[in-house]
């Protein structure tokens, strides 16, 4: 059970060139290894992204969903926000309200059950985030 299961928050959601980033906090009371991320989903709008076109920045790197299981040597620190970076040929306006559904994966690896088996966390936030 998590103490907190929202990752979006008001100033989440961020105009790049290329696209939008949607900063997420860490769904739980603690520090996690990125390889504790299972999965990430995004929908804007009622449009899910596919996975395979986000890109997640952390700590000055670039990761494709797909390979945050093997980042054992990162830390996803409390304090740190997750950078979910979704292309957009022509993002949203500056001050553009955009529906941002995020839904996060975890396994909480410091919780095995059995043997490969873990403890998951599931969070799912959905918001009207203003594009700034």
């Amino acid at each position: 059970m998590s103490t907190d299961d929202t990752v979006l928050t008001d100033d989440s959601l961020t105009r790049r060139p290329d696209g939008l980033a949607v900063a997420l906090k860490v769904p739980w009371y603690r520090s996690l290894w990125l390889s504790s991320v299972s999965s990430i989903d995004v929908t804007l709008d009622g449009e899910r992204v596919p996975r395979d076109e986000l890109r997640v920045e952390l700590g000055g790197r670039t990761y494709r969903v797909d390979e945050l299981p093997d980042q054992w040597d990162t830390l996803w620190f409390i304090q740190d926000r997750l950078q979910v970076v979704v292309p957009r040929d022509e993002p949203p306006g500056e001050g553009s309200e955009v529906e941002v559904e995020v839904a996060v994966e975890l396994r909480l690896l410091y919780m095995q059950i059995a043997p490969e088996k873990y403890v998951t966390n599931h969070a799912t936030n959905r918001r009207t985030l203003t594009a700034r």
